[in-house]
Formats: C-alpha cells, structure tokens, sequence
C-alpha cells in the first residue's frame, strides 16, 4: 500500500512540473538547439543512472534507500527554480536543463527497482502482470491529476505566467515530500529482502565494481541482446522529432501552457486504458503483435506535427499514441523479466534503459542541431517540417526492422 501511496504523490509531482519545463525554455529565450539539449541529457542521465542503481541494487539489497533517493528528487527541480523564480522574476534555459538533468539522475535511482519488487511479491506470473499493472495504472492517474491541476493553475494566471509558475512549483513540492515520507516508511522486509534472503553488506567499491560485469553478461544473453538493440535503434529514430514538438506547439500554433499540458492529461487517459487491457487481457503470444503496432503506428506522428494548423488536431494525436505506449508499458518490462534471472532483474531494466537513453540522448541532440540550421536557412516553418520527414523515413527504418526481429516470442 505504501508503494502504491508513494508512486502516485510521486507521480504528480513530477506530472505537475514536467509538461511545462520545455515551454520555460522556449519561453524564457531557447530554441531547438536548448530544447534539443533538454530531452537529449533528461534521457541520458535518467537512463544512464537506472545501470549503475540497478546493480547496486542486485547486489546490495538497498531497495528502500534507493526508494527514497527517487523520491527526494522530486523535491530538487521545484525548490531550485521556484527559489530562482521567486528572486530574479526570470529563468535561464540552461539553468533549467540542468537542474532538471540532475533531479532526473537521482530519480531513476528507483526506476529499475518497481518491477523486480512487483514481481517478487506477486505468487505468480498472471499475478505479476496485475499487480504491476495496478502500480502503473496509478502512476498514470495521478500523472493526470497532476497534469490537470498544473492545467488549471496555469489557465487561472494565463495573464501573471510567472506567478503560475511559482504556486505550480510549490504544489509539486508538497507532493514530493509526501512521497518521500511514504518511502522512508516502507517496511525494509518489503523492498529489501528478497525471498527470505538477507543481505550483507559488501562495500560500496565491491558493489560498483559490478557495474561493468552486470552490463557485459547481460548483453551476452541473445534474446535480451536483440530486444535492445531493436528498441535502442527504434528510440534512437523516435527521438529526433522530440525537440521540435515544443517548437511547433508555442512558436507555430502559439499555444498557450495550459492547452500543452493538456495533451499530457489527454495522452495518459488512453495509455491507462490501454494498460488496464493489457493487464487484464495481454496474453504472451501477442506480445510480438501488440509490440509492432505500436513501433509501425508511432510512425505518422512527425508528420501530423508537419502539417498540424489547431490545437485539436495535436490533442486528437496524443490520445492516439497514449493509447499506443500503453501496449509497450506493460510487455516491455515483463519481457525483460523473462529475459533475466534471479538476481538480474533491476540490472537489465537498467542496462536496457541506459542504451535507450543513450540512444535518445543522441537522436535528441541531433534532432535539436539538424532543426536549427535548417531553420536557419530555409525559416521556421519549413525548417521544422523538413526536419518532420528526415524522421518519418528513420521511423520507417526502425520499425522495419523491429518487424524483422524475432524477438517477443518463443
């Protein structure tokens, strides 16, 4: 229960404050370089992270410290720039990018904990994916609430945007500290032994020093070694398009913040439908099926954002590939169970979202450098919209070769 209560304070906090930092950054003087450099280090440090916690926590047992390092996390971002805000009247985009790229660090110390807990404290697999189901259907709730909350704040001083700004980031704070309260008082019998197993201290170095040896024999395991590579070179290609949406959204529609983080509340009421089928329904044999629908489905998105002229167009994409994401969200960390065994399961989720990080890492910055200079030279809108097909046709690319690959399947 105390799980349950930290992910979703947890999850609004985040949910409250992540929609609109892109918009600050934009907003505050940023273009597609600044915003190329935020999603490219937000991927790399959450995901690079997530390999070095994981094996700490494979070979540590420290599960509740780990815990709560995720959780006071999600205090820095809001303390940092609400104390700037709150001084200066303005923000720095790169001040911005790093804060955010640090608190992101320090969150993913619990990311690849969630679903070896889950699955360790479920009495079967059915179990597993139900109750691991649960924990991500209120993960996206209350990112929904969050997001609406921060909706509804930003609407209310759409003329004074930096005091909605401000009351946003107090908001989120007094959710992250509950979260991190929820933490703290988790039952160390819960998170930190493993089917009666004890664990004893080894020494930090001995634990780190396992790092590099959970990565290289992971990575020997053909079945967890195609799935990656698969999904890196698909992430790769998906994440040239990301520095551009905000772009499009506030310098070409000119939408307001409210309606942006709307397409955050719309997205994450399909994908909680559509984790709430898979948890109910997903059977293993669709796996490979429901996994290239989605990877061939993702494909059209950069060229709605190409052609887009309203905010409704935008909206009616995002409730589509809410729905779409909510497939994955559930096979992918249950395939990587399978893949692992006892003992390696938070190293996998870690070692598999440090090479999609490191991918997105790469597709965001060239994303951001290749939208620049052609908005340089042939203007905003055409820039962006050439730079819309260079990643429809790597969309193609990858999902042609998910197709291609054996894996999901028996």
């Amino acid at each position: 229960m105390k799980l349950y209560m930290r992910i979703s304070a947890l999850s609004f906090s985040n949910s409250a404050v992540s929609p609109v930092l892109p918009y600050l950054i934009v907003y505050y003087g940023g273009g597609a370089t600044e915003s190329g450099f935020f999603q490219a280090f937000n991927n790399l440090f959450g995901n690079l992270g997530q390999v070095l916690w994981g094996r700490v926590s494979d070979v540590s047992g420290l599960r509740k410290l780990l815990l709560a390092l995720g959780s006071l996390s999600a205090l820095l971002t809001p303390l940092i720039l609400i104390s700037i805000l709150v001084s200066t009247n303005s923000l720095n985009p790169y001040l911005i990018i790093l804060v955010s790229a640090i608190a992101t660090f320090l969150g993913s110390a619990s990311a690849p904990i969630i679903a070896p807990v889950i699955s360790e404290l479920a009495k079967s697999s059915k179990e597993s994916v139900h109750l691991f189901a649960i924990h991500s259907n209120l993960s996206t709730f209350f990112s929904i609430l969050g997001n609406v909350v921060a909706t509804l704040i930003l609407q209310a001083y759409l003329q004074s945007a930096v005091q909605g700004f401000a009351n946003l980031f107090i908001i989120a704070l007094l959710s992250a500290a509950i979260a991190l309260t929820a933490s703290l008082s988790i039952p160390r019998t819960v998170v930190d032994i493993r089917r009666g197993e004890h664990y004893k201290g080894r020494g930090f170095a001995h634990e780190f020093g396992k790092v590099v040896e959970g990565f290289r024999n992971s990575l020997k395991n053909p079945r967890f070694r195609g799935f990656a590579f698969t999904n890196t070179l698909y992430n790769l290609s998906m994440s040239i398009a990301w520095p551009l949406f905000i772009l499009t959204q506030k310098n070409v529609l000119n939408l307001s913040p409210a309606q942006i983080t709307t397409f955050s509340i719309a997205s994450s009421v399909t994908t909680i439908a559509s984790q709430y089928m898979m948890g109910m329904l997903l059977r293993r044999e669709l796996y490979r099926f429901l996994t290239l629908l989605n990877r061939f489905g993702l494909v059209v998105v950069p060229l709605v954002y190409a052609y887009a002229t309203n905010y409704t167009q935008l909206l009616l994409l995002n409730i589509y590939t809410g729905f779409l994401s909510g497939f994955t969200n559930i096979i992918f960390p249950m395939y990587i169970i399978e893949c692992a065994g006892d003992g390696n399961r938070a190293t996998y989720i870690g070692v598999y979202n440090m090479l999609i990080g490191i991918a997105s890492f790469t597709g965001s910055l060239i994303g951001g450098s290749i939208s620049t200079k052609l908005i340089e030279s042939f203007g905003l809108i055409q820039g962006l919209k050439i730079t819309y097909y260079i990643c429809t046709i790597a969309r193609i690319f990858s999902a042609l070769l998910t197709l291609k690959s054996k894996e999901y399947v028996f």
